[in-house]
């Protein structure tokens, strides 16, 4: 799917070169920038690209890509109460990370990637990722942050293993699934590429869908409870896209059983009883609109409810955004506004809209953290991100994070976090990433007056092949 859109990219800046009659003012129509953006993709894909459809001969590449990080770290994660029952949401100095975790003082971490296919119609990837922390788990450990089988049929993807999604529009998070807790395991069901479905529904434009079931972790106050996910994604003009997202929590052990006609109730949109067993629903429908005649500027926005919504285009919570990709005429500057809105407490205590249930008391959490909006229960976050690119071969973003965490406590929390980060691809074979972030927390774990300052910073360098 990628080496595709790299070819209609690849497609439409010819397009625009040969519309234009003076070569000298074909950077009118298409920004440097552009150009580099796609030569390096190109080079990354490039194996793919050569390929095209043409897969019977299959490949093994035993290592894709090594990374290896260094990062220091002053402050460590720590767990906040979701209710009285002692269930938990943790906070992280490095949200949307997959979920792993960072001791405090010195860490070493060694990622590599790894696949293989067999002819036209089965792959095989992983990421093994290797950790030295130091503090309380300072023993080396190795776990796989991701690794996945996948089957080809036709326009079809079936795949089983563990993997990272993120559904709707937003960057700094969104409402449902995003990458801030580890990868599920999962057997999924989706077509990588859009395609246009029959009759009057073709109008719907290009379409998407995405559909897995998976099964949370035991060390929780439900253990062992399926998670269910659906999305759709159709794209009706060129510049409009619109989303629906759905997950729901069910069974596990100590509710009644699950039978076939549970999963297919679930699957179908509706709740479970709670003769049935309950289950804990979240849904969003997201939309994003491209606007051509200003430098291609972006909005988007997505809204969704929980268990106690009163119906399915409830605003128990929202995001809404704008993306400027070219705030100057090179396009080597890019601006993002980001606001969620996840304050919104629910009917009952014990029952918050977002990432809480009067069931599973766990929330909407895998292994300790938030699957969806990093920022959590009963918050609010406004996120700004500038990204420079220099050049194919440098990249540098910066960006301010602001959290207000805890309505309806007495004392609510607060994080204003900076962040600095730089991609440098020294060759097409070798590049250095390097991260800041500082974050000032006030009234630290809603202690009125306790106010604490966090550093981290992280140095790595990435081998491709």
């Amino acid at each position: 799917e990628a080496a595709r859109r790299i070819d209609e990219a690849a497609l439409r800046m010819a397009q625009a070169d040969s519309s234009n009659k003076d070569f000298s003012q074909v950077h009118l129509s298409v920004p440097p920038i552009a150009r580099e953006i796609l030569s390096r993709l190109e080079t990354e894909f490039s194996f793919e690209l050569d390929q095209g459809l043409d897969k019977a001969s299959g490949y093994i590449k035993p290592v894709r890509d090594l990374r290896l990080d260094y990062i220091y770290q002053d402050g460590q994660a720590y767990r906040i109460p979701l209710e009285s029952n002692g269930a938990t949401e943790p906070y992280s100095l490095k949200y949307n990370n997959e979920g792993i975790d960072t001791g405090e003082n010195n860490n070493l971490r060694v990622t590599f990637g790894t696949e293989a296919r067999l002819g036209d119609f089965l792959l095989l990837d992983a990421q093994p990722i290797l950790q030295a922390r130091s503090g309380v788990d300072s023993d080396p450990s190795m776990d796989f942050l991701t690794a996945t089988a996948t089957l080809e049929l036709g326009p079809w993807a079936i795949s089983y293993g563990k993997q990272s999604l993120w559904w709707g529009p937003g960057r700094n998070g969104t409402l449902t699934l995003t990458n801030n807790a580890e990868p599920l395991t999962m057997f999924r069901i989706t077509n990588p590429a859009p395609v246009l479905l029959p009759w009057f529904f073709r109008y719907l434009g290009p379409f998407r869908v995405d559909l897995f079931w998976s099964r949370l972790e035991a060390n929780r106050a439900v253990p062992k409870p399926y998670l269910n996910g659906m999305r759709i994604d159709f794209k009706p003009l060129p510049w409009l896209e619109i989303g629906s997202s759905r997950t729901t929590i069910f069974g596990g052990e100590g509710r009644p059983g699950i039978d076939f006609g549970d999963f297919l109730t679930v699957l179908s949109g509706k709740r479970l009883s709670s003769k049935d067993g309950a289950s804990d629903r979240l849904h969003s429908l997201d939309i994003s609109l491209r606007l051509p005649f200003l430098r291609n500027a972006q909005l988007y926005a997505e809204t969704g409810g929980g268990n106690d919504s009163n119906n399915f285009l409830s605003t128990d919570g929202w995001i809404a955004g704008v993306y400027l990709p070219e705030i100057e005429p090179g396009g080597r500057a890019a601006l993002r506004f980001e606001y969620a809105d996840l304050s919104r407490i629910g009917k009952s205590p014990a029952l918050m809209s977002w990432y809480r249930d009067d069931v599973y008391l766990s929330g909407y959490t895998y292994e300790g953290k938030i699957m969806g909006h990093h920022a959590g229960t009963a918050a609010r976050d406004y996120f700004t991100g500038l990204e420079f690119r220099f050049s194919k071969d440098l990249t540098l973003n910066t960006s301010v994070d602001y959290e207000i965490r805890g309505y309806g406590k007495p004392d609510q929390e607060t994080h204003l976090q900076g962040i600095l980060d730089a991609d440098w691809w020294f060759t097409e074979a070798l590049s250095l990433h390097l991260d800041y972030r500082i974050d000032k927390f006030g009234n630290y774990n809603f202690a009125s007056g306790d106010n604490r300052t966090f550093n981290s910073a992280s140095a790595g360098v990435t081998l491709h092949w």
